[in-house]
């Protein structure tokens, strides 16, 4: 258990054990008209699967470093899905459990057996959205389309299409390439001017390129396709036996991404021209807030560039725009992804929202700051639990137009 506070895993069990105590009591309420044999089946197999999924539980927090030094992604997926399925679901329900105790207190035992019963039907629904996300809505991309202005745009680039794609953790998808093949497709009809991806390209290993680097290599864009590394794309979430070991990992998954068609951009700028005119495409190095690394150096990446330059930023947490970018220099666009719109989100009358926006206030979609942009792609693929629940993978289609500047 090395690496995971005591205290972190008391608090945990607990709340674990009181969550299924209290839900436990809760379905023995609500089946108590049932008959005798039917509530005895029903409550051993209640029981078994609590008892099953604690017990896989504590092995995995028993066994940290073997999870931790897999290559294999698939078991610790079981333990998120299983335990994500059993205890959000249930959770709710214990909750529930306990609000209608207060009206059984007053003498309504009629309507706690309603109230259970309708949070039992909730329950049900949740499970059947943590499958979907993780079965169905982790594989459903759907295509984001902004058209931007600027009155600094060349003329040449007025109707420019950028393709911005993000965060595909290969190794999450193991060797489907299901996202990759329908990404591939849509990107080809979409026939961008420019292909932008902004990081995450592993979890962690650059064998996780294995059966996936012919996908890559098809996409592409009229005047180039880029790349710039993602926190977990320098290999820092896994405990390597020797510096050697994590740097030949870290050029191994660079040359994945070169392998691939890619230009990657490290604190770098390139010109990308059209006719007799360019703007600047900027690329850093991950910058992210602790314990995230900071590896970008937006100085050492913008030298040489012209002031009055057309400025698009590739930077992977979008975090950096508001300390970095913002009012600290000029750059109009800048292009970010990392927090996959937290792979959970509701839309209520046209307004989506994340949980994620608790912790990153910058987490998905379009931003401004007077005239400067920031777009955050919510991903394509996935990390720690494997699914998208109302928060599809995302390929991003920003078009850029010229507005007219101001009369003198």
């Amino acid at each position: 258990m090395r690496g995971i506070p005591a205290s972190f895993l008391i608090y945990f069990f607990v709340f674990v054990f009181l969550i299924e105590l209290i839900s436990y009591f809760g379905v023995r309420k609500l089946i108590y008209l049932l008959q005798i044999k039917t509530r005895r089946y029903i409550t051993f197999l209640y029981i078994l699967f609590s008892i099953c999924i604690t017990g896989l539980l504590i092995y995995s927090f028993s066994n940290t470093e073997l999870i931790r030094h897999s290559r294999n992604y698939s078991f610790f997926f079981i333990v998120v899905s299983l335990t994500i399925l059993n205890l959000l679901p249930k959770s709710f329900f214990a909750i529930m459990t306990l609000l209608s105790i207060t009206f059984r207190s007053f003498g309504r035992k009629q309507f706690q057996v309603i109230m259970l019963a309708g949070s039992f039907l909730i329950s049900f629904a949740l499970i059947l959205s943590i499958a979907y996300g993780i079965f169905i809505g982790r594989f459903n991309i759907r295509v984001e389309k902004q058209n931007l202005y600027f009155s600094s745009l060349p003329k040449q680039f007025d109707g420019f299409k950028i393709v911005q794609i993000s965060d595909l953790h290969l190794g999450s998808f193991g060797k489907n390439p299901k996202v990759l093949a329908q990404a591939v497709q849509i990107i080809e009809k979409l026939q961008p001017d420019l292909l932008l991806f902004t990081g995450d390209i592993v979890n962690n290993f650059a064998d996780e390129y294995n059966g996936f680097t012919p996908w890559l290599k098809q996409l592409s864009g009229r005047y180039g396709k880029f790349a710039i590394q993602g926190n977990h794309d320098y290999g820092d979430y896994f405990n390597w036996p020797d510096t050697l070991s994590k740097r030949q990992n870290l050029n191994q998954i660079k040359a994945g991404l070169v392998n691939a068609g890619f230009k990657l951009l490290q604190n770098q700028s390139v010109k990308i021209s059209v006719k007799d005119t360019s703007v600047s495409l900027i690329g850093v190095e991950n910058w992210g807030h602790p314990p995230f690394p900071q590896y970008a150096d937006l100085e050492v990446a913008m030298k040489g560039i012209p002031e009055n330059s057309f400025k698009i930023l590739m930077s992977h947490d979008p975090a950096h725009w508001e300390a970095k970018v913002v009012h600290q220099t000029n750059i109009s666009l800048t292009l970010s992804g990392h927090t996959h719109g937290g792979q959970f989100g509701i839309k209520i009358a046209g307004i989506e929202f994340s949980p994620i926006y608790l912790y990153q206030k910058d987490w998905g979609g379009l931003y401004q700051s007077g005239n400067q942009f920031l777009y955050v792609n919510r991903g394509l693929g996935t990390v720690g639990f494997p699914g998208r629940i109302e928060m599809r993978p995302e390929i991003t289609l920003l078009t850029l137009f010229r507005t007219p500047g101001p009369l003198y």
